[in-house]
């Protein structure tokens, strides 16, 4: 199964190579990029006022101004002027520098600056549909995170539950995995009393984690896992579907030969050309 990466590699790539060039002393150049992640976020990165000196890294978000009623605009790395011809949903964040100054700078920090900004969409956390929820219980010795998820098919249920199942089994293989449970339907027990959705299309995931997936060693990996795991989720039940329709299709196009092959000869009708050759059809 394929990891789904935290990171976004055109925003690494991109500001990797400004870094790059301005550092070799290169003339800088301009830089005008849009592009679209999961859950519906938009990059922008651009020179700001035409500035070629400078990259400004903007995201969109759907919800900004939920995060401006909860102090947003106090946060010191957020500028909250929108960005043109966006429909004033982006948030400008971060500006840095592309001079002949960067060439003092050390590596570990252009990268650590790098790495910063591509964090965003996790600390962030983009919002989910109403219907989808995040839950956490922490206690002394473990945290417990339940999250909701809504399967739009029925046969997406089917194959979640197969997907979930694999990870009880792959849990047998390593005694450190957190404990993964999955209920459909009915929430889980840490849910009771509690407005948790119910219906025929929703599942809740139950991690359970102990320290040894909270220490300060484990807990950003820990953190990027479960922000990716609703995604992870649904990817592979669509990689499933497609991997199932295409072999469908192509059992289906064997079949069919079959069937042309076993034609009865007394169907073939004979038919002459101009010339009077017979030939049959």
């Amino acid at each position: 199964m394929i990891l789904l990466e935290i990171n976004n590699r055109i925003i690494e790539e991109t500001l990797t190579l400004k870094f790059d060039s301005a550092s070799n002393g290169n003339k800088p150049e301009a830089v005008e990029v849009t592009f679209a992640d999961f859950d519906g976020v938009l990059y922008h990165i651009s020179n700001p006022n035409g500035d070629k000196t400078k990259v400004m890294v903007s995201i969109s978000l759907k919800f900004f101004k939920e995060l401006q009623e909860h102090g947003a605009d106090e946060v010191r790395e957020i500028i909250t002027k929108p960005v043109k011809n966006m429909s004033g949903l982006m948030v400008g964040l971060f500006s840095a520098n592309a001079n002949q100054d960067s060439k003092s700078v050390p590596a570990s920090f252009r990268t650590a600056c790098v790495n910063q900004i591509n964090a965003n969409q996790r600390n962030i956390q983009q919002k989910r549909p109403l219907t989808t929820c995040l839950y956490i219980e922490a206690k002394k010795d473990r945290v417990t995170v339940v999250f909701s998820t809504v399967f739009k098919d029925d046969d997406d249920v089917i194959i979640g539950k197969v997907f979930m199942q694999e990870f009880k089994e792959g849990r047998r293989a390593s005694h450190t995995a957190p404990q993964v449970l999955f209920s459909h339907r009915e929430p889980p027990l840490e849910l009771k009393d509690t407005d948790a959705t119910v219906g025929d299309n929703i599942g809740y995931i139950t991690f359970v984690l102990f320290p040894r997936h909270t220490n300060a060693n484990t807990r950003d990996n820990t953190i990027n896992l479960i922000h990716t795991f609703r995604d992870y989720l649904h990817y592979h039940i669509k990689c499933s579907k497609a991997y199932i329709h295409t072999r469908m299709r192509s059992k289906t196009s064997d079949f069919l030969k079959v069937l042309n092959r076993a034609r009865p000869d007394a169907e073939k009708k004979e038919m002459k050309t101009i010339s009077g050759k017979t030939f049959s059809r």
